[in-house]
């Protein structure tokens, strides 16, 4: 089960596409040197456990897509960071093109024609939301796939 949950947070990593831990950790050098030995090495990977620090999360997975405030019983809001990922796919679309005729009385050059074309579809969903308790990791929710 943990090899999955890190295989899913790796896999939101990759299609995030933005930077990778290892850009994020050099442009903050000081603040990656200030973690113990194993959140380094979960970071370097791009794995995030419960009881990392905020910081500790940016640096593995980057920036949230989207930022909740969850209420409890506590009234005390807890943060709730969620990371999307995409879907691609192709949906078989007709169309109607016009196209180039070698008669310049057919319709002034052109003929009308209908084509099947394929169309790339992307929808997004969130695979990842990680809640915190203060500044700490309480709970992390991934999409099972």
């Amino acid at each position: 089960m943990k090899s999955k949950l890190q295989l899913g947070l790796l896999l939101v990593l990759a299609v995030t596409g933005c930077a990778t831990p290892e850009t994020r950790i050099r442009q903050n050098a000081a603040l990656f040197a200030s973690f113990p030995p194993d959140v380094q090495a979960q970071v370097r990977a791009g794995r995030i456990a419960l009881g990392f620090s905020q910081p500790a999360v940016r640096l593995a997975l980057g920036e949230p897509e989207r930022v909740y405030h969850r209420f409890t019983s506590t009234n005390t809001p807890n943060e709730v960071w969620a990371y999307t990922s995409y879907d691609y796919r192709s949906d078989p679309q007709f169309a109607t093109v016009l196209s180039p005729v070698s008669d310049p009385r057919v319709f002034g050059g052109i003929s009308p024609n209908i084509v099947l074309l394929d169309v790339k579809q992307r929808t997004e969903y969130e695979a990842l939301r990680v809640e915190f308790e203060g500044d700490k990791v309480k709970a992390i929710e991934a999409l099972k796939h």
